[in-house]
């Protein structure tokens, strides 16, 4: 299975926060999103991406005061990016590998969306339970 599919299943909403944006404010759209992280994006183009786990550190660091702070100050710059012809497979031994949960998914310089680790791992148990169908029908139709 491709990223694509992922996305075409999962939607391609991209939650975006600005980098002058307080982390206060990044907190409240991961919080109205239900959702554990969010590119931040400078004219249109992403320039970093900013997770609850970037939030912890800096509250257990900073306290309180972390929420005052601006989100380019805390995202992470060196984005991980993939495209939509990439395998879920790929994407699950990246994450892993790199330690991240979510990865921005870009095709022709444009953000396609965002995959998260749970998407990759849905897509890849669904894959195993077509699969196992797919067994069960060959077998039943040998007897």
């Amino acid at each position: 299975m491709h990223v694509a599919a992922v996305l075409k299943r999962k939607g391609n909403r991209v939650v975006a926060a600005a980098p002058d944006d307080t982390v206060a404010a990044v907190t409240r759209l991961l919080t109205e999103h239900r959702i554990g992280a969010v590119l931040v994006m400078d004219d249109g183009q992403p320039v970093g991406i900013l997770s609850e786990r970037d939030i912890v550190r800096a509250v257990a660091r900073d306290g309180a005061a972390a929420l005052d702070r601006r989100a380019a100050d805390l995202m992470t710059r060196d984005l991980i990016t993939g495209a939509p012809t990439d395998t879920v497979a790929d994407m699950m031994a990246v994450m892993t590998e790199r330690r991240i949960r979510h990865v921005p998914i870009v095709e022709s310089g444009r953000v396609a969306g965002v995959i998260s680790i749970g998407d990759v791992v849905k897509a890849r148990i669904d894959d195993a339970e077509l699969e196992v169908e797919s067994l069960r029908g060959y077998v039943a139709g040998m007897g």
